[in-house]
């Protein structure tokens, strides 16, 4: 982990290609979730008026065509995300196996295409168990967010939150599989890079290396996990507040002199254009730097699971040229060389 963690912050480079990923694979949604204003049940209902559910309570024909198109595009989405993001982790695991460290100042050749095909088909196939909790968990978190609706609970908590004490069951269910999924895509997808396995053996191999060494593995998951989650906390924190902050200043209806208690200035000064730019600017400065954390988060992730895999590599076949976080010689099986 503390060569992982130094690869993560070894240039600007590694940053920018793993934030790359991060955003591409969903991690550009969590960061605008703090400066998005959830519209209110008014709202919902007068955006879709009487064509998303009907008298019963029960969905109608059209907010199934809606969530048909969603879920389309979000596949396609996912798909790009699937072959663009195999390209970047096979840069990020050459970058992270190089022994000179100088793997991100080099131009690096394109693996081929079989090898993007498989890298994208393990990162479907792991993600199946997720959709599978999904899925069953979809229909918990639809009946607590419509018991909220129209019997709220507590008006005083957001209803996001009200949804996720009611579905509690489900969230935990579907954070499992999440954690679950990656773990064993990680893995499955280095595996294929160093050992060239195809698909179905990578994933295998990634699952009897986690049982051979449950420690170990866990130890990794947990750990470069953990500064992901604690990243993207920070990040989300630090750019809610700041978007408060612009929410505050734009909508103040008098000067600011008055609503800090100067009134003395309050006939001859306005304070609140330069309150808001202020707001923006550190708005802006919040968005920097939740994305740097989240990019050296996502770079030491990579590295600490290509460490994990390669040593578990080099550990079951004596011969192999993979060594800890380095190689001590040219791999023939690793695409692109």
């Amino acid at each position: 982990m503390r060569r992982a963690l130094k690869f993560g912050v070894a240039d600007g480079d590694t940053i920018v290609v793993a934030l790359a990923g991060f955003l591409l694979r969903g991690g550009i949604l969590l960061l605008l979730v703090p400066s998005a204003v959830l519209p209110s049940v008014i709202g919902i209902a007068g955006a879709t008026g009487v064509a998303a559910f009907g008298i019963d309570g029960h969905p109608t024909p059209w907010l199934y065509e809606i969530v048909a198109v969603i879920s389309a595009l979000a596949a396609l989405w996912l798909l790009l995300a699937f072959v663009v993001g195999s390209l970047i982790d096979v840069w990020l695991i050459d970058a992270a196996l190089d022994p000179a460290g100088h793997a991100s100042h080099r131009p690096h050749p394109l693996p081929d295409l079989r090898v993007l095909l498989d890298l994208a088909g393990v990162r479907v196939v792991c993600v199946m168990p997720l959709v599978a909790a999904i899925v069953w968990a979809s229909s918990r978190i639809y009946t607590a967010a419509y018991d909220e609706l129209t019997t709220p609970s507590n008006l005083a908590t957001p209803l996001a939150v009200r949804v996720v004490e009611s579905a509690a069951d489900a969230v935990v269910v579907v954070g499992l599989a999440w954690l679950a999924s990656e773990a064993v895509a990680a893995i499955a997808v280095r595996r294929l890079v160093l050992l060239d396995l195809g698909i179905w053996r990578s994933i295998g191999g990634a699952l009897v290396q986690i049982v051979r060494r449950p420690v170990s593995s866990a130890l990794t998951v947990l750990a470069s996990f953990a500064a992901g989650i604690a990243a993207i906390a920070l990040a989300m924190a630090a750019t809610a507040t700041a978007f408060d902050w612009c929410r505050v200043a734009a909508r103040n209806q008098q000067p600011i002199a008055i609503t800090i208690g100067i009134d003395q200035l309050s006939t001859t000064r306005d304070f609140r254009p330069v309150v808001f730019a202020l707001a923006a600017v550190i708005l802006g400065l919040a968005w920097l730097a939740g994305m740097a954390l989240s990019g050296i988060a996502s770079a030491w992730r990579s590295a600490a699971f290509t460490g994990e895999a390669a040593d578990a590599v080099s550990k079951a076949r004596p011969d192999s040229t993979v060594a800890t976080l380095g190689l001590s010689g040219a791999v023939s099986e690793r695409s692109g060389d």
